[in-house]
């Protein structure tokens, strides 16, 4: 992993961002744990999210600066139009948002861990979007965590990102959410989505969330790649 302060985003460079949701150990009342967030070419960052979202900042708390989080949304969400909105966000931006996360009920493979599960189901979404992107680079950058960070150092060091037979150089990084990054915070927001729907599905599935609704049904199917992984299989 590259330290923060040494990151650079170039027009060509697919930025990646990426948070998580639950827990990796499935521990008690953490029924689900999956990794995604949002992606965008470096030369349309401040278009596509960082703009567009610091106005959803003011609108929703009074300040461009403000964090906002997903799980804080809905208390500071008082004036009529602001779930809205966040949905208009989602609807209108064009940047890639993908995810991949298991549950209780995911059938795991005995010689792979829930980290190195997501890892691999992750590669795969990412090498999905970047085969739409003339991108010369990727660089992904993970909400950091106390707990998580040696977890998704070990399990990256292997990422093999490949558009067709070319590979395509790729560095991670992790940010602290101290720095309050809008496209971190868009990323927390997805996998928000994301958990809501996985907890839903648990007990209830065919019927989907407003929440996830708005960040992946409301867009051009190929800006969208999601999966739930329900079971993992050894292959010799």
């Amino acid at each position: 992993m590259t330290p923060p302060e040494n990151l650079v985003l170039p027009d060509r460079c697919l930025a990646v961002y990426v948070d998580d949701t639950g827990h990796e150990a499935l521990v008690p009342g953490q029924p689900v744990y999956g990794l995604g967030g949002c992606a965008v070419m470096g030369r349309d960052l401040d278009r596509l999210i960082l703009k567009p979202w610091r106005e959803i900042r003011k609108r929703v708390t009074g300040s461009a600066n403000a964090p906002l989080r997903a799980n804080k949304f809905p208390a500071l969400a008082k004036v009529p139009g602001d779930m809205e909105a966040v949905a208009a966000f989602f609807r209108d931006q064009p940047f890639a948002r993908f995810g991949a996360i298991i549950s209780t009920k995911t059938k795991l493979a005995d010689e792979m861990g829930t980290v190195r599960t997501i890892k691999e189901v992750l590669q795969v979404r990412v090498n999905e979007i970047m085969q739409s992107v003339l991108c010369r680079e990727v660089k992904i950058i993970f909400e950091s965590s106390e707990r998580a960070n040696k977890l998704i150092e070990a399990a990256f060091q292997d990422l093999d990102l490949r558009r067709g037979w070319k590979h395509i150089p790729s560095e991670c990084y992790f940010m602290p959410k101290a720095a309050a990054d809008p496209a971190l915070e868009v990323a927390d927001f997805v996998m928000h989505a994301i958990g809501r729907q996985a907890r839903r599905n648990i007990t209830s599935r065919g019927t989907y969330l407003p929440d996830f609704c708005a960040v992946f049904h409301s867009v051009d199917r190929r800006l969208t790649s999601f999966m739930e992984v329900e079971s993992v299989m050894r292959s010799d």
